[in-house]
């Protein structure tokens, strides 16, 4: 009895694994790709693996490629995962698995899995770096662009662009694989590569880095000199004009050039740093600068523009006027008079001159906006007898040029001697005396001949007598 129960027991415990193993081949497996993507790269390892989710012991595995049991990895059927070492195109395909037991009923197999997709494909292609225009020099303020070139890809690209091993640019856009620097400076120089990456495969795949591009940068030359001939800015309509552009020494120049307002202007002797203006008028009147070219590295590298120079062009100043008080310009010997010399124009700083027939008596410096000058002078008579002789005028400060205006018109000063002078005050009352008497004479005449008129009118009155008019004779 007691050599029963144990046979009974095995016998049970027989039933029940046979029972579990009649279940376990109901479930189907999974297959899953090791990196959770579906797409790889010739050359790159791949790991399928076949799931399932009971826990008991598996007798062995296959792997199926397009409905094909594959062979050729190194594991045993044993295990779960079935390893292509080295990828090649023709290993894109279907992928599918199943498991299978053995028993006392003999060899079980699972269903197959649902399929997944394994897709090969090509390394993307290295990229080559073109850069346009193509210098061995460039200078700062320069355009330059660097295009990622490559073979056409059927996919969404992303554009990488590197400086020294760092980014610098990315574009999210297949259609630009341009790097644009509108304006060059120093720091810009450095070596420069690039890469695309092709996206859409549930992974980004990147290219390979092209070769690099070398861009050397330099600084525009030291500014030069402008300076006009004669030095100073404010000219005289009609008058001329010659510029020069100095680069500093010891720079070997080979070209000059002069611009108005930004525009290049053309003349014979531009180039060599000289520009003429013939004849200036109010059309020459704006802004001027130079510029020089000087080699190096196979390049004329550039100069910074010079300092501005403003041409200002005026009209020939106007003559001022002269005015005296007393106006009628005669003054008894050492008396005084008083000279206005008027200017035609404000300037910010003027100088009044007055001067007789021979020298100047005195000038007088204004530094407001004034038109008016004044001086006072004390006259004594000369033995001459003829008139003293004044005239003024000004010297305008117009932009750092000292110009001197034309002479006023002249105003002649009569000096009078002293007795002279009270005989003609006698003689002026004497006359002004006898006028008097010759007009009182006159009222006393008229007012005589009214009275006689009168008595002549009372003789000749008629008389009435009996009716009749009787005229007494």
């Amino acid at each position: 009895m007691h050599n029963v129960f144990p046979i009974f027991f095995h016998l049970w415990f027989c039933f029940l694994s046979e029972l579990n193993l009649c279940e376990a081949i109901l479930h189907r497996p999974s297959i899953m790709i090791s990196a959770r993507y579906a797409t790889y790269l010739t050359g790159e390892s791949v790991f399928l693996e076949c799931q399932i989710t009971l826990d008991f012991t598996i007798h062995g595995y296959k792997f199926f490629k397009n409905n094909v049991e594959v062979r050729g990895g190194t594991e045993a059927s044993t295990v779960n995962k079935y390893r292509i070492r080295t990828a090649k195109r023709s290993d894109s395909g279907s992928y599918t698995c199943l498991y299978w037991i053995s028993d006392a009923r003999g060899r079980q197999e699972s269903d197959i899995s649902l399929p997944v997709s394994l897709s090969i494909i090509d390394q993307p292609s290295t990229p080559s770096l073109s850069v346009k225009p193509q210098q061995t020099l460039y200078f700062e303020g320069e355009t330059v662009t660097l295009e990622c070139e490559h073979p056409v890809v059927n996919s969404q690209i992303s554009y990488h662009f590197y400086k020294d091993s760092t980014k610098v640019h990315s574009y999210l856009d297949s259609t630009k694989s341009e790097y644009h620097i509108s304006s060059l400076s120093t720091k810009d120089s450095g070596t420069y590569n690039c890469e695309y990456l092709v996206l859409g495969h549930q992974r980004t795949i990147p290219s390979g880095k092209s070769m690099q591009q070398t861009i050397a940068v330099t600084a525009l030359s030291t500014s030069p000199l402008l300076k006009f001939l004669p030095s100073y800015i404010t000219f005289i309509n009609g008058e001329n004009l010659t510029m020069e552009c100095e680069a500093p020494t010891p720079v070997h120049v080979t070209i000059h050039r002069f611009y108005k307002d930004g525009e290049e202007l053309k003349g014979p002797s531009s180039h060599r740093g000289i520009y003429m203006l013939q004849n200036v008028t109010k059309e020459d009147q704006a802004e001027y600068t130079c510029m020089y070219w000087s080699p190096k590295s196979d390049r004329e590298i550039p100069s910074n523009q010079s300092p501005i120079n403003e041409l200002y062009i005026i009209e020939p100043l106007r003559p001022p006027l002269l005015l005296a008080d007393p106006p009628s310009g005669r003054i008894r010997d050492g008396g005084n008079v008083t000279l206005y010399c008027v200017a035609p124009e404000e300037y910010e700083r003027t100088k009044f001159h007055f001067l007789n027939a021979t020298d100047e008596i005195i000038s007088v410096s204004s530094y407001k906006n004034q038109k008016t000058a004044a001086v006072t002078i004390n006259i004594r008579k000369s033995n001459s007898t003829s008139a003293t002789k004044y005239v003024c005028q000004y010297t305008a400060d117009i932009k750092g040029r000292l110009l001197l205006s034309p002479k006023s018109p002249q105003i002649d000063i009569i000096v009078v001697a002293t007795g002279s002078f009270w005989w003609l005050i006698a003689l002026g009352v004497g006359a002004g005396i006898a006028v008097l008497l010759i007009f009182l004479g006159l009222i006393y005449w008229v007012l005589l001949g009214k009275k006689d008129n009168k008595k002549d009118k009372e003789e000749s009155k008629p008389i009435h007598n009996g009716g009749c008019k009787v005229t007494s004779l």
